[in-house]
């Protein structure tokens, strides 16, 4: 697995336990639906994948799927 595909698969990795982590806050009523929305747009924005990342990481699936 090249640098690409590594760094993509930790990116979605961390997004998806902060938005897990996020929505059982608010499910709990921790915070607010608004600090909500703004916590999953900073966690999204700030886990976004770069083209390269995004590139390599369907690279990976299509050669999973055609095994």
């Amino acid at each position: 697995m090249d640098k690409h595909t590594q760094r993509a698969f930790e990116k979605l990795e961390k997004r998806e336990h902060l938005l897990r982590a996020a929505r059982d806050q608010r499910a709990l009523g921790r915070i607010t639906p608004e600090m909500f929305r703004k916590k999953e747009a900073e966690i999204l924005e700030r886990y976004a994948l770069t083209a390269e990342e995004e590139q390599a990481y369907n690279k990976h699936n299509q050669k999973r799927k055609s095994k």
